[in-house]
């Protein structure tokens, strides 16, 4: 893809994330996206061709960057507690700011089709592998304690994605999320 092309890819996504995040998945349309971006339907459909495709680029896009990260953190040795600390921040800073929350979206973007549950939950499973290969780090290092890393990230990303589904209700904090990570990082001794 040309440098434009993807100038223009990364402008409909990001002004996409911020639509999805205050309208949710399904009150997103085509249209909403080009009077975001100030594309035309053909520039739109060049790129994309539906919201959900749209949505799944969003959603591929936060996983290649977990990845990237967790990459770059092993090739210059960041310590496991360090990447552990800063993923779930990264993920919670998310949460504490409902301009790019999209986090009650990926609910009705699951329900509306077999893709959509498909897409979420490999989304899901490379969290809990990202978590998992920082936990096996951090245990031969010496820096965590945990019989069965798999388990524990399972339960790191269960209390992620329930802070995610419950901040509409449970309004989420600064101080809630220090409070989490400290538990978390407590289980990990």
């Amino acid at each position: 893809m040309s440098a434009r092309g993807e100038l223009s890819r990364k402008k409909i996504l990001e002004e996409s994330r911020k639509l999805f995040a205050a309208k949710g998945f399904s009150a997103v349309s085509m249209q909403d996206i080009c009077d975001a971006t100030g594309f035309s339907r053909g520039g739109l459909y060049r790129h994309y061709t539906s919201t959900e495709e749209v949505f799944s680029a969003i959603i591929q896009e936060e996983q290649t960057a977990a990845f990237a990260a967790l990459e770059n953190a092993k090739a210059t040795n960041v310590p496991p507690d360090t990447f552990l600390i800063s993923f779930i921040r990264s993920r919670m800073a998310q949460l504490l700011d409902p301009a790019v929350s999209i986090d009650n979206a990926t609910a009705e973007f699951a329900v509306r089709s077999a893709r959509g549950r498909e897409i979420l939950q490999k989304r899901a499973l490379a969290c809990v592998e990202i978590v998992t290969q920082v936990l096996d780090l951090g245990v031969a290092q010496g820096v965590f304690f945990c019989r069965n890393s798999r388990e524990t990230a399972l339960h790191i990303i269960w209390s992620m994605e329930g802070m995610g589904k419950h901040n509409v209700l449970l309004p989420l904090t600064q101080k809630d999320v220090d409070a989490q990570l400290e538990q978390i990082l407590r289980i990990l001794q």
